[in-house]
């Protein structure tokens, strides 16, 4: 990686470091259920072609509960913080069911991802790298915490709910609900390609769940919790992972009855720009969709003013008061991309753009960023 101007757009989940699955270990709780053996290593592009699992071979949602559970109710320790009580922890179950009835995310994902991020502790700490990352999932910018200038022992169900929503993208621009849709697939592999954009922003060049920049094995991670992984024993290497197309350890047994099916329901929107990072002059063609709605690319090619006055996405942190026109960030883009293709000089979007750090490498997909003032 290059630490430049020609950094491609990330989401503001990069600056949180990747949202790496906590390394401290946590006690080892006795489980009611066997948990997957082994870990196994999923390579390539999310599809089943390449090894990945099918919805079918997901264990149901009671199941994993159950597998998680005794870690859940001990993850606070990892953070010096009073571990959940029995209420906050069947707080998380219920929540998860009621996000998965308004957003249409399978619980059984929702879970997963809140387990690689926080393992369920209600009083995980917010971070802020330049934007706030707070609650079970460590979603982007979200409002419910309950450990940020302050930590509320108990939490309220009312804030474990609303975490959970937000991470599963129910009031948040920049949830679960909407990197599946991001990841343009139709199949399961839109699930584990959803994982990799909440974690880093965008898909990689070519594909590869395991490549570009990103927590490399966060994709596998996602996999291998869906089919029972429980523990922080793992065989993915960061640095490898990349370089890998197909899966290994991992046979399908899709067919065995566990209720879960490849057509279970999810939001669908007209499909959202493509995820594949290119350096093509935005099109005036584009059609406004999704929670991105549009992004005026075509409008600022076709007259004097710069940007799109009153944009639908949501507005990057620290945009100057007295902006006047903005552009969408799309996959691919850069901030020397975006002048250029805007005929802004050299330099706009640091100065206009308070969010952006020096070297500019925290350009957010499907933000809206000023270029005129």
């Amino acid at each position: 990686m290059v630490a430049s101007k020609s950094f491609v757009a990330a989401s503001s989940i990069l600056a949180l470091a990747f949202a790496a699955p906590v390394t401290r270990p946590l006690p080892i709780p006795a489980r009611s259920l066997v948990e997957r053996a082994t870990y196994a290593v999923f390579g390539g592009d999310g599809s089943t072609g390449a090894g990945w699992p099918k919805q079918g071979d997901w264990m149901d949602f009671e199941s994993l509960w159950k597998l998680n559970e005794p870690t859940i109710s001990a993850s606070c320790s990892q953070f010096n913080q009073a571990n959940n009580s029995p209420d906050e922890t069947a707080a998380i179950k219920a929540g998860i069911e009621a996000a998965s009835s308004s957003s249409g995310v399978p619980k059984e994902f929702l879970l997963a991802v809140m387990m690689q991020e926080s393992k369920g502790c209600v009083r995980v700490p917010t971070t802020n790298y330049g934007v706030r990352n707070p609650g079970l999932f460590q979603d982007h910018d979200g409002k419910a915490t309950c450990n940020e200038g302050g930590v509320q022992n108990p939490c309220p169900k009312d804030t474990i709910t609303t975490m959970i929503m937000e991470g599963a993208g129910v009031g948040n621009d920049f949830g679960l609900k909407q990197t599946i849709e991001l990841s343009k697939a139709s199949d399961v592999s839109k699930y584990y390609k959803g994982a990799r954009i909440f974690n880093s922003g965008s898909l990689p060049a070519g594909g590869n769940l395991g490549g570009g920049v990103a927590t490399h094995c966060y994709a596998s991670d996602i996999a291998n919790r869906l089919i029972g992984w429980a523990s922080d024993s793992t065989s993915c290497s960061e640095g490898a992972i990349g370089g890998m197309t197909s899966s290994q350890g991992f046979t399908s047994n899709a067919g065995n009855s566990n209720g879960n099916t490849e057509n279970k329901p999810t939001p669908t929107t007209t499909p959202t720009p493509s995820a594949t990072p290119t350096t093509e002059a935005p099109k005036s063609t584009f059609t406004p969709i999704g929670h991105q709605e549009g992004n005026g690319n075509g409008q600022q090619q076709q007259g004097a003013a710069k940007g799109e006055a009153n944009p639908s996405a949501p507005k990057a942190q620290g945009v100057s008061a007295t902006c006047k026109g903005y552009y969408t960030v799309k996959s691919g883009d850069t901030c020397d991309a975006v002048e250029s293709a805007n005929g802004v000089s050299k330099g706009t979007l640091s100065k206009l753009n308070g969010g952006l750090n020096n070297d500019c490498t925290n350009l957010w997909l499907g933000y809206a960023y000023c270029i005129s003032a």
